[in-house]
């Protein structure tokens, strides 16, 4: 059976290596008594605020504190750290298997632990690999983090590394490239370039600063691509801006405005209630727009609706064109057109056409099979029945 030692009021201790239970209490200051090191096989029991100068080794570690403890060196503690009141300061490197914390940790070096509770603040200087990090106000990592869940009241920064899930009260910021299942954030996020990102929920705003790889991302407010970004779903209430091109899988739902620098290219469908521009092409089997639409070439594989007093800028591709009342719009190229009334457009190919009453069409309109207008359709020049539709690729040449 071990030592069960106990030493109280003393203004400097000193400990060496100890085959038992420690329980100190009001010592200012802890020493080696030997070198750097303070090894304790058993449990070491802190009362009053301390300053370990030296590395420490234990099986178990308790503080009861009202301020600060420091330890100037590292900790290893086999089972658990346990600090009922007051802030842990660790110079060196820190490893346990569980840290619990009332108010705060700052770790210098290294963090690894399986569990790491803190009331108020987590702080660490380099890499930490914790499988549970459960933390009240606001995380810090300054080098690595590689953890399976992370889920903090306040803020989280850290620098790069893989997690995998984040649920955070207020703002999430990663400066590198991170790899993230789920994040589930009330405010803002934002990652470095390279990250790689499966479900992103935030409640504000997303910021990528370079290149990102995604599946879903679910954004309350406004969300900036900094790089190229390829994904499945974009469901954004506010608006989307993309630094260079943006891909999906599925769908693009926005509820205000979308500006893609390059091209925008979206598997199953585009639907914009405000404003949708692209530098170059915009291509989707479906694309339902409320406000206005610019492209280079807008090309939408099954239908294309441009809805009540909207703005049209490029040429449109598509079987099936709704142009919806007081419209205005260039060119439109497709199996079936129709024009609703008071709008105004440049030219018009397709093979049936149906335009309501006081259109304006400033340009050629060109049909292989019907034209119908209703009273008081303005024609620039005289609708023309032809064989076979110009090739949309020359006509956006001559057009341009």
């Amino acid at each position: 059976m071990g030592e069960k030692l106990q030493f109280k009021n003393e203004h400097e201790l000193k400990l060496g290596h100890i085959k038992g239970d420690v329980k100190v209490e009001n010592c200012r200051t802890i020493v080696p008594e030997k070198g750097k090191e303070i090894v304790i096989d058993g449990e070491l029991f802190i009362r009053e605020d301390t300053v370990i100068e030296g590395s420490l080794k234990a099986e178990y570690l308790e503080i009861d504190g009202r301020n600060t403890t420091e330890i100037h060196g590292d900790l290893v503690v086999t089972r658990s750290v346990r600090v009922k009141n007051g802030k842990l300061e660790i110079e060196g490197s820190a490893t346990a298997n569980k840290f619990d914390v009332g108010a705060a940790l700052s770790v210098g070096k290294d963090l690894q632990a399986s569990k790491v509770s803190i009331g108020g603040a987590l702080s660490v200087k380099g890499d930490a690999t914790v499988e549970d990090i459960n933390v009240g106000g606001a995380v810090k990592i300054e080098g690595k983090v590689d953890s399976k869940t992370i889920n903090v009241g306040g803020a989280v920064k850290c620098n790069t590394g893989t997690i995998g899930k984040v649920n955070v009260g207020g703002a999430f910021k990663a400066e590198g490239a991170v790899e993230i299942g789920d994040i589930d954030v009330g405010g803002a996020v934002v990652v470095g370039p390279g990250s790689k990102v499966l479900n992103i929920d935030v409640g504000g705003s997303f910021k990528s600063e370079g290149d990102l790889t995604f599946e879903m991302l679910d954004c309350g407010g406004a969300a900036k691509l900094g790089g190229k970004a390829t994904g499945r779903i974009v469901d954004v209430g506010g608006s989307v801006k993309a630094e260079a091109s943006l891909v999906l899988a599925e769908n693009l739902d926005v509820g205000g405005s979308v500006v893609v620098n390059t091209d925008l290219i979206v598997a199953r469908e585009i639907e914009v209630g405000g404003s949708l521009r692209a530098g170059n092409l915009i291509e989707s089997p479906i694309i339902d727009i409320g406000g206005s639409i610019k492209g280079t070439r807008i090309k939408a594989v099954k239908e294309f609706r441009i809805g009540r007093r909207g703005e049209v800028s490029g040429f449109v591709e598509s079987p099936d064109i709704t142009v919806s009342e007081r419209v205005r719009g260039e060119s439109f190229y497709g199996d079936t057109i129709r024009v609703e009334e008071r709008a105004r457009v440049k030219n018009l190919y397709g093979r049936v056409i149906y335009i309501e009453r006081d259109v304006t069409i400033e340009g050629e309109v060109l049909y292989t099979e019907s034209i119908e207008a209703e009273s008081g359709v303005r024609f620039r020049k005289e609708p023309e029945q032809v064989k076979k539709l110009p090739n949309p690729d020359e006509l956006v040449k001559r057009i341009d």
